[in-house]
């Protein structure tokens, strides 16, 4: 035995040397030495509750790591050994809390000794299995009520945050946000009955687009450089020829050498809700995104209005990411979706990729609320005698 109990050290390190030589009760009598002693600290009471599972102890081997967690509540050896005392009592969500906090803080310690390297990817894999089981329980409850058929996606959304497959996405744009509307990431086809009209004359629409991109030098860079504003752009986006942009209506400003060279995509969209705000919106152009194009995650400047794409050309390789849905372009098939929520996309083929976009006002929003919004605009623009840009 160690002579000096409180030579926490000696104790904690001829304690787990008794633990490994099979020797428990030694184990405990050491630990409890330093307890007696007045100065055990989470490492002791993790020493002295293996001595009591390996005793078969349980209560006491509970309430040791509970002595050690009050004095260090991220000490890692407590919170595994905290959840596999719950999983032996069979309370397998309580275990899996513990298993979960403790591999977050796993992944965050700078080094781990291999023996908890492989501690951590022991509950790791007990977390999965928890977490299958869980979802199977869930679903087979769930069937029978339901789930999975018409109507029911926005549940099926709920499940899916709760069991951690997908996280919240909110609104969040960059300079004006109007509350309590829905959060709804892709908006469904049927809330826009002019949508089989546009949809309608999408040959035409992609024959002027065609023209456009072999004419070679008609798109501009999406983001161009303000000589009023900083240059800085983190993205690598700025000039860049990358994402290139051919508008019809840019800033709610009518482009009329470029309305001439694509009259029939004009007229197509001219007539649409599209949302206006004067000096600002709408915009409808051609987007091209060259072969290898990324552009990263962003929010879009308002949530008053939704962002429309219709699909032009669009090869292999292509998607479209807003919150936790990914979705590829299909020729032809608009897409409506908010872009002040979290967004990107990208272009992974050896080909350019080219949509129609074009915004228009949220559904939800009544013509007296969206008349507010411009006024509003108007109004800041004037205070200061100069419209300020949306930069992205």
């Amino acid at each position: 035995m160690v002579a000096n109990p409180t030579n926490l050290p000696a104790v904690t390190a001829a304690g787990f040397a008794a633990l490994n030589r099979g020797d428990p009760s030694a184990a405990r009598t050491l630990f409890d030495q330093a307890v007696s002693a007045g100065v055990a600290d989470a490492a002791v009471w993790f020493g002295l509750s293996r001595a009591h599972r390996a005793l078969g102890a349980a209560v006491e081997e509970g309430a040791a790591l509970d002595k050690a967690l009050a004095l260090d509540a991220n000490f890692l050896p407590a919170l595994l050994g905290k959840g596999d005392w719950f999983a032996r009592r069979g309370d397998r969500r309580a275990a899996d809390s513990y298993y979960s906090v403790g591999s977050k803080l796993a992944a965050e310690l700078p080094s781990l000794s291999p023996e908890w390297r492989a501690e951590v990817r022991r509950v790791e894999v007990l977390s999965a299995g928890f977490a299958r089981e869980y979802e199977a329980h869930l679903l087979a409850a769930l069937g029978p009520a339901g789930l999975g058929g018409p109507g029911t996606e926005r549940f099926g959304h709920a499940i899916d945050l709760l069991l951690g497959k997908r996280q919240i996405y909110l609104q969040q744009p960059k300079y004006f946000y109007f509350p309590e509307l829905p959060q709804v990431q892709f908006f469904e086809r049927r809330l826009f009955p002019w949508a089989s009209a546009l949809e309608g004359v999408v040959d035409e629409i992609r024959a002027e687009a065609r023209e456009v991109l072999d004419a070679g030098t008609l798109f501009m860079p999406y983001l161009q450089r303000d000589p009023d504003r900083p240059a800085f752009d983190p993205r690598g986006l700025l000039d860049n020829p990358i994402w290139g942009a051919f508008f019809l209506i840019r800033d709610g400003t009518t482009v009329a050498e470029n309305v001439a060279r694509c009259p029939r995509t004009f007229a197509a969209v001219k007539d649409l809700p599209l949302c206006g705000i004067d000096g600002r919106t709408p915009s409808v152009l051609f987007s091209l995104l060259r072969p290898g194009a990324r552009i990263p995650p962003h929010h879009g400047f308002m949530n008053a209005r939704l962002i429309v794409h219709l699909p032009l050309i669009v090869p292999p390789q292509c998607a479209l990411r807003v919150g936790n849905e990914t979705r590829a372009w299909r020729e032809g098939e608009l897409m409506f979706f908010d872009d002040s929520m979290e967004h990107e996309a990208w272009n992974l083929s050896q080909e350019s990729r080219i949509v129609l976009i074009l915004d228009v006002w949220r559904p939800e929003l009544t013509a007296t609320e969206r008349n507010l919004v411009g006024t509003m605009f108007a109004a800041i623009d004037r205070f200061d005698g100069e419209r300020r840009k949306w930069t992205d």
